[in-house]
């Protein structure tokens, strides 16, 4: 069962959206004030309205907790929890600096975007012809 705080909790609805159209049909019944956006995100994974669903979400996050855990209980429901967190999480970058080489760089980047890499912004300083330092803001 799912609390109030666990980090994920938007994401499990988006995902029930997907895959689950009782899901979807219950969830806008139970926040008809964001009916359309819930119709909208079932249908594309990219629509920006999944902030919209989040939002709400967290601003009412007990009926939310209470809602989720009773669709899974009435419907006998298995979700993958793994699944979600390790499609979901991020590593915070902010405030790291760490040394590249620049021939590695491609593979840098390719594990910035595997690890979902949470940063503002970055600065890069050459160290020398084979090394540059990065910095995360």
């Amino acid at each position: 069962m799912f609390e109030s705080n666990y980090p994920f909790l938007g994401k499990v609805f988006l995902e029930l959206l997907y895959v689950n159209k009782d899901f979807k049909n219950s969830f806008q019944a139970f926040a008809p004030s964001i009916y359309a956006d819930i119709e909208s995100a079932s249908t594309n994974p990219n629509c920006s309205c999944r902030n919209k669903i989040e939002k709400y979400i967290l601003e009412n996050k007990e009926q939310s907790v209470s809602f989720l855990n009773n669709f899974i209980t009435q419907n006998n429901l298995t979700i993958n929890i793994a699944e979600i967190e390790a499609k979901y999480k991020t590593t915070l970058y902010h405030g790291k600096v760490t040394d590249v080489k620049i021939k590695e760089w491609e593979e840098f980047s390719r594990k910035l975007i595997s690890e979902r890499a949470m940063y503002r912004s970055f600065s890069v300083m050459p160290i020398d012809n084979e090394t540059v330092k990065v910095f995360f803001l």
